[in-house]
């Protein structure tokens, strides 16, 4: 099977290690409900993240259906962090912006300087004792 356009794409970003990728995953039948808002949110993310080493991108399985395998992805919309070449964070259905935002962030080296200067603060996570 040839590789769609979509997925060269998102194996030269993951491939490439510049910078957290964050991929949205949607289909046809999705895309004007919940998948569509997620995708908005990516959109958003995006723009307000600007100047921040993170790429985000958005794949129809309709048109890239070798991911539905590959990735493993059982729920629309689902997100992937990806960090270093490997899935970092995996997100299930409708997630908030801000934990998306926050997930890239934490994997962004220098971010907190952005974090303050946007007002996004991220909560830090809990070592258990």
């Amino acid at each position: 099977m040839e590789k769609s356009k979509q997925a060269e794409t998102l194996e030269k970003m993951i491939a490439d290690n510049h910078g957290p990728v964050l991929a949205s995953f949607y289909n046809d039948s999705c895309e004007d409900g919940v998948c569509g808002v997620q995708n908005n949110y990516l959109d958003k993310l995006s723009h307000d993240l600007d100047g921040v080493a993170a790429r985000f991108h958005q794949i129809n399985l309709d048109q890239s259906p070798e991911f539905v395998e590959k990735y493993q992805i059982h729920t629309l919309p689902s997100a992937l962090l990806f960090v270093d070449g490997k899935i970092h964070t995996r997100f299930s259905g409708l997630t908030d912006p801000g934990v998306l935002a926050c997930a890239v962030l934490q994997q962004v080296e220098g971010s907190e300087a952005f974090m303050a200067s946007t007002g996004n603060i991220c909560p830090i996570p809990q070592v258990a004792a």
